[in-house]
Order: C-alpha cells, then sequence, then structure tokens
C-alpha cells in the first residue's frame, strides 16, 4: 500500500515542466521483478513518508535521507526521497541520488519513471526519452508516458515525433486538457499553415480546462496569427481575470484591443504590463 502511494505521488509531480497539468495518482505496486528490496519499516522512513504526503518535502527530505542511509536496499524509501527532492524543486540533486542507487534499483520500472521524470524536469530530455522507453507502454500507471516524451521531442525540435506523441496521448485519454494543449502549441511551432488546427486543439484544451490561464494565452495568440482579433481579444480578457499578474497575457490584450481601435484599453493594459514583473523564464513564445 505504502509502495502504491509513492508510485501515485510520484505520477502527481509529473507535469510541473512545460505543460503546466501533468499526472494524476493511480496505480497497482511494481512490475517487473519483485521488489525484493524491502526493509523492515523505519520510524525515520514512515515519519518521512507522513510528511510528503502532508506536503511537507523539505521535513520529509530530512527524514527520508537518514532512511535511506540507514535501508539503502528500501526501494520504497529511496523513491519517496527522490520525490521530495523533485516536490522540492531541488531537481539536480534528486538526478545525482538516482543515478548513484541505479545499479540497485534499475529493474524496477518506478525507478526508471521517477529517473526518466527527474532528467525531464532538469531538461536532459535525451536522457528521460531512453528511460521512459524502458517502460511498457501499456502499463496504466505510465499513462503519461506518450505525452511526457512527446514534450521532449517537442522541447528537441522533433515536431513530427511530438505530433505523433501527443495524438497516441489524446488516444488513449481524450479528456485530459494538457494533451491538446501541449499538441496546440507544437502546431502553432510549425507555422501559419498549421493555425487552424493548433486552434481547435487549443480550444479543446480550453473547453476541458477554463481556468488554465497558459492554454488561453497561447489560444489567443493563435487567433491572433489568424488576424482574428476580436476573438483573441475575448479568450484574452478572460485570462486577465483569472491570473491578473500575468505580463504576457496583459500584453497581448494590449496588442488586440489596438487592432480592434480601441487605444485607451490598450494604453490602460501596457501601463499595467510595465508595472509587472515578467515570467521567470521565456515560455511562451510568439
Amino acid at each position: 500500500m505504502r509502495g502504491t502511494f509513492v508510485l501515485a505521488v510520484v505520477l502527481a509531480i509529473a507535469g510541473n515542466v512545460p505543460a503546466q497539468e501533468f499526472g494524476r495518482p493511480g496505480g497497482q505496486s511494481v512490475i517487473g521483478a519483485p521488489n525484493s528490496g524491502q526493509a523492515a519499516s523505519l520510524p525515520e522512513g514512515e515519519t518521512g513518508l507522513q510528511f510528503l504526503r502532508q506536503g511537507q518535502y523539505k521535513e520529509a527530505i530530512s527524514e527520508l535521507r537518514q532512511a535511506v542511509r540507514l535501508a539503502p536496499e528500501s526501494s520504497q524509501y529511496a523513491l519517496g526521497y527522490a520525490q521530495a527532492l523533485l516536490s522540492a524543486h531541488y531537481k539536480f540533486t534528486a538526478v545525482g541520488f538516482l543515478e548513484d542507487v541505479n545499479p540497485r534499483f534499475s529493474n524496477l520500472a518506478e525507478f526508471r519513471y521517477t529517473l526518466g521524470l527527474a532528467y525531464y524536469l532538469c531538461y536532459q530530455y535525451s536522457k528521460a526519452i531512453k528511460e521512459f522507453h524502458t517502460i511498457p507502454q501499456d502499463d496504466p500507471r505510465f499513462n503519461r508516458i506518450s505525452f511526457l516524451t512527446g514534450n521532449c521531442y517537442m522541447a528537441m525540435g522533433d515536431l513530427q515525433q511530438a505530433e505523433t506523441l501527443f495524438r497516441r496521448a489524446i488516444k488513449l485519454k481524450p479528456d485530459e486538457a494538457a494533451y491538446y494543449a501541449s499538441l496546440g502549441k507544437m502546431l502553432r511551432m510549425e507555422g501559419p499553415e498549421r493555425l487552424d488546427e493548433a486552434t481547435a486543439a487549443l480550444k479543446k484544451a480550453w473547453e476541458l480546462k477554463p481556468q488554465d490561464a497558459y492554454v488561453g494565452l497561447h489560444l489567443a495568440y493563435c487567433e491572433e496569427g489568424k488576424g482574428e482579433y476580436l476573438e483573441a481579444q475575448a479568450v484574452l480578457e478572460q485570462v486577465v481575470l483569472t491570473q491578473p499578474d500575468l505580463q504576457p497575457a496583459r500584453l497581448a490584450l494590449a496588442n488586440a484591443y489596438q487592432h480592434n481601435h480601441q487605444d485607451t484599453k490598450a494604453r490602460e493594459q501596457r501601463e499595467i504590463a510595465a508595472r509587472l514583473k515578467p515570467p521567470p523564464m521565456t515560455i511562451i513564445p510568439r
């Protein structure tokens, strides 16, 4: 049962990178070789896992670090420690730890997935793809692998392979907003000739998750790319209602107002944008 929890939280973190919303907890226990490396329960380990459940990641790290030292054969504590590191944004530390213990746990699908996820979060996409390819594609616990691998290929510029994987992910789970969002972003990167397809995918994502400001922003960019500034304006007005401090949305809305001959509103949006901080990294290419 505890092993299922660790896998669930590993799956739940799976998407703090390009798509804003990934993974849901799921799953059974280990596949492949049996998890013969479980030690007897340790107070430090159980306390650490409890902290992990409660979202107290730094406390979890402290306890699970000790548990890993005392029970190095325990895959549960190792996975929990890696999950706590990833959740606390110590992703490069997590990669180093997972690489160190790789010989011990490389026969476990959960471990390979977690290592792939850590590489993914560290933008080491080729390594992430290699790990994801070791996992059975039909295992329901890892049904987001097509999506994650597609994001890797998109980041590496292999848009054709990314499209294939995003469409496979959508076929497996057609109600997942993040899948349509990534497909739409990828199609938009292909150029003006695919803007209609990109718009349709992003509209589906927006329908499934209307509170996602970044989906709305990409949808507005598609509408602007087609010269549909009234449609872009309507979407962006909704975006700034939900995320008033999103500077790119304010700038895009100012552009839409300008094209729609609403100069006063355009100026107001630019003044607001000037007072806001830009996102910490460029995640929304125009």
